[in-house]
């Protein structure tokens, strides 16, 4: 995973959901080869008590409908299962995105956090994440709706019960069974929603990753930036300091103030190193300290418990 250059949480929905899809195929060949060895049994213990006549023992057959009956229960059981554990993936990656990118969140529905993350992105990047309208829909309302009712085994409102049947009346893969009852028929319904919930997730990185991988180029060109500024120092000329002060070059003031608009940018999405290098700028680099400045960035970098934040204010606290 991890060579393909995918993040920790990336990682994490493409593991997760290759466990998933082999559940759904595992349980589709667990109960189908259980019930064939059984209908295979009862077909060689009716052959071999037969003495010719197979028919006369046709009744042992027979008596194997009931297995054929509870296999597909189990298997029917196994698909609700499954599908919960199928949203609750796709819950638990929308904690951890709360979580892997320190995201302000207080609710608790998988629409809600959603929401708060869209609109963490909005308020921080100034654009918005486009996923498939269709999908999202499907997994605030249908598969939210389906979940309740597998996991309650009814739903409080009449509402919610209408919208949920309207839906599985015309999904595949699903059968409905009185005012009270959905059976997932088939494996496909299964990957469709395993897949529609992965699009979500995955578009939702994409978009964090693009504006973080621009971060990136911004934060190592301000870093080029300042070495090439360093390497630019005029010498140190003891006795005409006033005159000719180490940082006073107007080639190396220019090369700060560039890297300063760069990690700027960077510093304001939560960068901590960036913030870090911000502060260093103004605390050290400019030929005038600009010391407020500078404890300002170094103490949000601190906030975020960045360690080398840390460490230097430690030594600029012991000087």
């Amino acid at each position: 995973m991890f060579a393909k250059g995918y993040t920790n949480i990336r990682a994490m929905i493409e593991t997760q959901y290759g466990i998933l899809s082999q559940m759904i195929m595992d349980i589709a060949y667990r109960y189908q080869t259980q019930l064939k060895q059984t209908e295979e049994e009862a077909d060689r213990l009716a052959r071999d008590n037969s003495d010719g006549d197979y028919e006369v023992y046709h009744t042992i057959l027979n008596s194997f409908n009931d297995v054929e009956e509870r296999s597909y229960c189990l298997m029917t059981e196994s698909r609700k299962i499954l599908f919960c554990a199928i949203f609750s993936y796709y819950e638990t990656m929308l904690n951890e995105f709360v979580l892997y990118y320190k995201i302000a969140n207080n609710a608790t529905l998988p629409s809600q956090i959603l929401d708060s993350i869209l609109k963490a992105y909005k308020t921080k990047y100034g654009e918005e994440i486009t996923c498939i309208e269709e999908n999202v829909e499907y997994a605030n309302s249908f598969y939210r709706l389906l979940r309740n009712l597998y996991m309650h085994g009814s739903l409080s409102k009449e509402k919610d019960r209408c919208t949920l049947f309207n839906y599985a009346g015309v999904t595949n893969g699903l059968k409905t069974f009185g005012i009270d009852t959905i059976i997932i028929a088939d494996n496909d319904f299964l990957f469709k929603a395993l897949d529609c919930f992965k699009t979500i997730l995955v578009c939702v990185d994409d978009a964090f990753m693009q504006q973080l991988s621009e971060e990136q180029k911004q934060l190592m060109r301000a870093k080029d930036i300042i070495r090439e500024a360093i390497n630019n120092y005029p010498p140190e000329m003891p006795g005409l300091e006033d005159e000719y002060p180490p940082f006073c070059s107007i080639r190396v003031h220019r090369l700060l103030c560039e890297a300063e608009s760069l990690l700027i940018y960077v510093a304001k999405r939560g960068n901590a190193e960036a913030q870090m290098l911000l502060a260093d700028l103004y605390i050290s680099a400019f030929e005038t300290p600009q010391k407020k400045k500078g404890f300002f960035w170094l103490k949000k970098a601190v906030a975020q418990n960045y360690l080398p934040a840390i460490q230097m204010l430690r030594e600029i606290e012991n000087e």
